[in-house]
């Protein structure tokens, strides 16, 4: 039978036929926290295979779910759901209460991302002279002027697919490619030229409140970075930690010696060289660094690439506070009371207007997803479709499967499959077995409205 070595506890286990790595640590006593029972729903039991894992069978539904959703690395494994079929060592991860907390997706919403290696851009600005500058303002002044500036510059960076790390003091640092963009090279120096411009709107507005010459200089950077959660828990925030982010910041620095308001690396102009105009490039030292380093001064972008990444028509698709949005439908094109159907490549979205506002939701019931309104009225063949529709009254929607009954504002259920047998079955699906466990909210989605176009996310 396979053998199994824990480390760091220098355990060897003997597994039997069938067992999941957690059944067999179980069995030899070993410490290995599983806070879901084993179920697949967190990933404190998570290890990480040290060699073996060629050998170790591909993750299941339920890990790999977990796995895309945590960002887990390959060679990080739960142990409730491995099942090795040969030797295998590995490194438990969660050692004492402090790894529990940190790693428990049952405890709280928010999940961490573990550490990995991703290419990105690293882009951080900073306000010229802004001590003396915020020595001669009230300090409502300065806030007004900060919160103004950072407002459109962070519109900015998130229409770019750029996320926003941190604000210290005067200063931005972000980071484009933690989603694996293809084009986010391009998107960071776009969105640099694109804040230059926010800046240059609002000097003549300073200069008249406050008699003062505003100016920022940027710097951006393209390599390698470890993308992970840090802080304590509940309080992570996603960050880039490397190389990559000390040099892009004394590159922003490097400005002020080289006279110019935004440089990029010779990293960075490599990926984007033949999308974007350059006016000089200079030679110099980094500060902190004992090496010349050849950095390029940013005019604007490439006529095409220009139209290409700034058209203003109408997308499918924007970007606004961090999250993807979808365009929809017109609001004309909904009166009150009305519902519509939207098909997406994973689901249905059901979409109510009642009383002025739009629900989205999954047009699949939680219990066994069976959709509560049909695609279409107007079909060939409707005795193959149930013929009744589900009700929606106030702000409530009551499934006509089961007669289950969701709140629209939270996802809550108000009622749960009142129309099922006593055994929990439902008529005609009686194979399902026992649904009346699957108890679970309605999934809703968010929606805004804007210049008349409804937009709904999927981004949690």
């Amino acid at each position: 039978m396979p053998s199994l070595i824990s480390h760091p506890d220098d355990v060897n286990i003997e597994l039997r036929e069938g067992e999941t790595l957690l059944e067999a640590a179980i069995r030899a006593q070993l410490p290995l926290a599983h806070v879901c029972g084993g179920k697949g729903r967190c990933s404190t039991c998570r290890v990480w295979v040290l060699d073996g894992l060629d050998s170790c069978p591909q993750r299941n539904e339920r890990e790999q779910g977990l796995a895309e959703q945590l960002s887990l690395d390959r060679n990080i494994r739960l142990a409730c759901q491995l099942r090795p079929n040969a030797n295998l060592e590995f490194r438990r991860l969660v050692l004492d209460e402090t790894d529990m907390v940190m790693t428990n997706q049952i405890a709280r919403d928010q999940h961490n991302k573990a550490g990995e290696l991703k290419d990105v851009a690293v882009f951080f600005s900073d306000i010229i002279g802004f001590t003396p500058l915020s020595e001669n303002l009230l300090p409502y002044d300065v806030m007004y002027l900060l919160n103004r500036y950072f407002a459109q510059t962070g519109e900015v960076i998130e229409a770019n697919f750029g996320y926003i790390d941190k604000f210290v003091g005067d200063g931005m640092m972000a980071i484009f490619g933690i989603d694996g963009r293809q084009d986010s090279p391009i998107r960071a120096v776009n969105a640099g030229l694109q804040c230059l411009a926010v800046v240059d709107r609002m000097k003549p507005f300073i200069k008249t409140m406050y008699d003062i010459d505003f100016e920022v200089r940027i710097g951006v950077h393209w390599g390698e970075a470890v993308i992970g959660s840090v802080g304590s828990p509940g309080n992570e925030k996603l960050t880039a930690i490397g190389d990559v982010v000390n040099v892009a910041s004394r590159v922003e620095s490097a400005n002020k010696e080289a006279g110019t308001r935004f440089l990029i690396t010779e990293a960075l102009h490599e990926k984007v060289k033949d999308q974007v105009e350059i006016s000089d490039f200079v030679r110099m030292k980094l500060p902190g660094t004992s090496q010349r380093s050849t950095l390029y001064e940013i005019k604007g972008l490439s006529k095409d690439v220009a139209v290409q990444l700034n058209s203003t028509t109408e997308k499918d698709t924007i970007r606004y506070a961090g999250r993807n949005w979808s365009r929809l439908i017109a609001t004309a094109d909904m009166s009150d009371g009305d519902r519509r159907i939207f098909e997406f490549p994973d689901f249905d979205l059901a979409v109510l207007r009642r009383k002025g506002r739009f629900f989205a939701f999954n047009n699949a019931g939680p219990h066994v997803n069976l959709p509560f309104f049909n695609r279409c009225h107007n079909i060939e063949k409707p005795e193959k479709l149930r013929p009744d529709e589900s009700e929606t009254v106030g702000d409530e929607v009551t499934c006509r499967w089961h007669n289950s009954r969701f709140d629209l504002a939270t996802g809550e259920v108000v009622r749960w499959c009142e129309a099922l047998s006593g055994d929990g079955t439902s008529e005609g699906m009686e194979q399902l077995g026992d649904i009346s466990k699957n108890r679970t909210p309605l999934r809703l989605f968010p929606t805004r409205v804007e210049d008349g176009l409804l937009w709904v996310t999927f981004d949690s």
